[in-house]
């Protein structure tokens, strides 16, 4: 009867209680306070030189220069989205959480409950003025 007990209820439980302890993602580290600088529209460009005419249709992405400060640096980051849509976190002067990975950076949404991953195209040291005080 015992047998019939574990085998029948203890087992699955336990099997439960360990697929949802592994289902669960960890919580990323490495996150650190940004400031958004602006954001400026980037312009599909075409490449064809021919008959405009001629010219195949333009893609339908949507890209934005995002201008991030961290510490001592400015990235910028390419937000590229298939709507013309921007997140509200984006505004100048909003303060974000971010984090660098070689030529990525991540920006986290919290109210979104998602990461948005971004390619560096462009980042530069700033002079002294510009750079916040440290502690």
């Amino acid at each position: 009867m015992n047998r019939l007990i574990f085998s029948k209820y203890l087992i699955p439980l336990v099997l439960l209680a360990t697929l949802t302890a592994s289902a669960k993602e960890p919580k990323e580290t490495g996150y650190q306070t940004a400031t958004i600088l602006g954001v400026e529209p980037v312009a599909a460009a075409s490449n064809y030189v021919d008959s405009p005419t001629d010219a195949p249709l333009t893609p339908e992405t949507y890209s934005y220069d995002v201008r991030i400060r961290l510490n001592c640096s400015e990235y910028v980051g390419r937000y590229e989205s298939a709507t013309d849509y921007l997140p509200a976190a984006f505004a100048a002067n909003q303060k974000i959480d971010v984090r660098l990975t070689g030529h990525v950076i991540y920006v986290s949404l919290p109210a979104h409950d998602r990461a948005i991953k971004m390619g560096i195209v462009g980042r530069k040291h700033l002079k002294e003025q510009a750079c916040p005080a440290t502690s």
